[in-house]
């Protein structure tokens, strides 16, 4: 709940620097290689989109809270197994640092909040039976390199590690050792841009 809390007065406190730095809207846009450690999952391909505010701070940092839709989860490795399909809404604050103050190559650090789409808070009070399989949150931490361009155009690599167990009834339904975490990992790879406003 505090990390919940914090990741809340971040947000605010950015929004709030916004006012007196240059900030540009723009759309990130690419395919997700996402895996479930610690279960008998293979990875899988997804996509992710999403929005983001780029806060232009110094000319070596721009700090860019955003907001996406990104497909994770695994695939089956036997035949006529089940998929693990999960739908995050993800709610992230991107530091980007520059390493020349013209643009340029970049490096990204920073967490997220992702809410799972199926399996919500909303759906566990809805639900009777309290059949939910994946917790309804996850906590991650991501970093990456990008490439951004004078015309607004970044190519970008991201790797994301989940800190939450995905196994929300400890069943061990998708292999494993039960004991051990099953945690979402994602290798991103994508496009992003900056409208000029």
């Amino acid at each position: 709940m505090k990390k919940i809390f914090l990741l809340s007065l971040l947000l605010i406190l950015s929004f709030t620097i916004f006012a007196q730095s240059k900030s540009q809207l723009g759309i990130r846009i690419g395919a997700n290689n996402a895996k479930v450690l610690h279960s008998q999952l293979d990875s899988k391909t997804g996509l992710y989109a999403g929005l983001f505010l780029a806060v232009r701070l110094t000319d070596s940092y721009t700090l860019q809270p955003e907001i996406a839709y990104s497909n994770q989860g695994g695939k089956a490795s036997i035949r006529n197994g089940e998929n693990l399909n999960i739908n995050y809404v993800s709610i992230g604050l991107a530091n980007k640092f520059f390493v020349s103050p013209h643009q340029g190559f970049h490096f990204i650090l920073g967490p997220s909040l992702d809410v799972n789409f199926d399996d919500n808070f909303i759906n566990l009070i809805n639900d009777n039976d309290n059949s939910l399989e994946i917790t309804p949150i996850d906590l991650a931490l991501f970093g990456g390199i990008g490439y951004e361009f004078d015309f607004g155009l970044a190519l970008e690599l991201r790797f994301k590690q989940g800190l939450i167990d995905l196994d929300f009834n400890d069943s061990g339904e998708y292999g494993g050792n039960s004991e051990e975490n099953q945690l979402n990992r994602v290798i991103q790879i994508g496009l992003a841009y900056k409208f000029n406003m």
